[in-house]
C-alpha cells in the first residue's frame, strides 16, 4: 500500500481493514466476550427469580440485566461481563494495530497468532496507560479537596486560598488538559502499543505529545475516521441485505419453500437482528432498509422449522459480530494511519523504525530539538 503521510492515507482504512486476519482477530474477541456477557446476564436474571424461558422471551440473544432492579451481586455479573467484553475488544484492537503496521511495512504474512503472542507480552501498557493518566486526575482531585478543607480553618483559611492561588489556577488548567489527554489515551493507546511497542511510560509520553502538538489534526482526522467507519460498516450491512434479498427471491418461489422461507427467516432475523437494534445503530431511515431486505412473516412454525430458525439465528448472530468486527477493524486501522501521519510530522517514520526500542528516545530528542530552535 502506497503511503503518502497525509490525509489521503486515511481513506485507505476501509480497504486495509478488509483483511481476513484483522477481522478474525476481532471476531474471536467478540465471540468470547459475547458468550461471557450472554451467560453472565442470563445468570444474573436467574438470581432475581426469572427462568431462562421467561428471560429468553423478552431478552433473546441480547440480554441486558441492568434494566432490572438487581441486587449488588447480580449487578457485579453484569458489569464484570461488560468490562471483560470491552477489554477483550480493546486488546484485539491493539493486535489489529500491530497487524496494520506490519502490513504498512510490507509484511502481509503477519498472522493472528503472531498478533496474539505480541499482545500477551505487551498487554500491561494497554491497560495501565489510561489508568496512569486517570491517576493523575484523581491525585489532582484529592489534593484540591485537601486544600479546600484547609480553607475552612477559621481565621487563616482564606490564606490557603490566596497564597497558592496561581497553583490552583494552573493546576485546574492542567487537569482540564489531562482530562482531554485521558480521552485521547483511551482512543489511541491500542494503536500506540500495537504500532510502536511502547511500555506504559512511553505510551503516556506519546499520548501527551500527540495531544499537545496535534489537537487540531486529531480532531480533523477523527471527524473523517468516524463517518468513514460508519459508512464502511453500512456498506457491509447493505451488501449482506442484498444477500438476504437474493435468497428471498430464490427460496420464496413456490417451486421451493414458498411462504415458509419468509416465516423461518423472519423468526431467525427477529432473534439475531432485531429491527430496533438496527435502527438504534444506523438511524430510523434504516427501518425501510430492514423492511425491504428482511422477509416479514407472522406465520407459526412447526418444531422442525423452529429448530431450523434457531440454527439460522445463531449463524446470523455471527454475521452481526462479523460486521461489528469489520467496523472495529476500520477504526483500528485508521488510528494506526493517523498515528503514522502524526509521527511522521514529528520526524519519526514508524514504518522504518517501528521495531526499534529507541522510538521514545527519538521522540524526546526531536521534541527537545524543536524547543531549542
Amino acid at each position: 500500500m502506497e503511503i503518502r503521510y497525509n490525509i489521503k492515507d486515511l481513506f485507505k482504512a476501509p480497504r486495509s481493514a478488509l483483511n481476513l486476519t484483522k477481522i478474525l482477530t476481532l471476531l474471536k474477541s467478540n465471540i468470547v466476550g459475547y458468550l461471557l456477557y450472554f451467560i453472565a446476564n442470563y445468570f444474573a436474571l436467574f438470581l432475581i427469580g426469572k427462568t431462562f424461558l421467561e428471560s429468553w422471551r423478552t431478552q433473546g440473544f441480547f440480554p441486558c440485566a441492568y434494566i432490572y432492579d438487581l441486587p449488588w451481586y447480580a449487578s457485579i455479573l453484569f458489569w464484570i461481563s461488560s468490562l471483560y467484553w470491552f477489554l477483550a475488544v480493546y486488546g484485539a484492537m491493539s493486535a489489529v494495530s500491530k497487524i496494520t503496521i506490519q502490513e504498512l511495512k510490507g509484511d502481509y504474512f503477519y498472522s493472528t497468532r503472531d498478533a496474539h503472542e505480541y499482545i500477551k507480552k505487551n498487554w500491561y501498557p494497554i491497560m495501565f496507560t489510561p489508568l496512569s493518566i486517570l491517576s493523575i486526575l484523581v491525585f489532582y482531585v484529592i489534593a484540591t479537596s485537601f486544600f479546600g478543607f484547609l480553607t475552612r480553618i477559621p481565621g487563616i483559611g482564606s490564606l490557603f486560598l490566596a497564597i497558592p492561588f496561581a497553583m490552583y489556577l494552573f493546576g485546574a488548567i492542567f487537569a482540564a488538559f489531562t482530562f482531554y489527554v485521558l480521552i485521547i489515551s483511551i482512543i489511541f493507546t491500542p494503536a500506540i502499543v500495537g504500532a510502536i511497542k511502547e511500555d506504559t511510560m512511553g505510551s503516556v509520553f506519546n499520548v501527551y505529545m500527540i495531544a499537545w502538538r496535534f489537537p487540531i489534526q486529531i480532531t480533523l482526522y477523527k471527524l473523517i475516521l468516524l463517518p468513514l467507519t460508519y459508512f464502511s460498516h453500512a456498506v457491509l450491512v447493505i451488501a449482506t441485505g442484498f444477500g438476504f434479498k437474493i435468497m428471498d427471491l430464490i427460496f420464496s418461489n413456490s417451486l421451493f419453500m414458498g411462504d415458509r422461507f419468509a416465516a423461518v427467516i423472519s423468526n431467525a432475523a427477529s432473534l439475531a437482528i432485531p429491527k430496533d437494534f438496527i435502527v438504534l445503530i444506523f438511524g430510523s431511515f434504516f427501518a425501510n432498509f430492514y423492511n425491504y431486505f428482511i422477509p416479514s412473516s407472522f406465520e407459526a412454525l412447526n418444531s422442525i422449522e423452529a429448530a431450523s430458525s434457531l440454527f439460522i439465528a445463531i449463524f446470523l448472530l455471527l454475521i452481526v459480530l462479523l460486521c461489528f468486527s469489520y467496523a472495529l477493524s476500520v477504526f483500528s486501522s485508521g488510528l494506526v494511519i493517523i498515528l503514522n501521519i502524526l509521527k511522521k510530522s514529528s520526524g519519526i517514520d514508524l514504518i522504518a523504525k517501528a521495531d526499534k526500542a529507541n522510538l521514545t528516545s527519538h521522540s524526546i530528542q526531536n521534541e527537545m530539538n524543536e524547543l531549542n530552535t
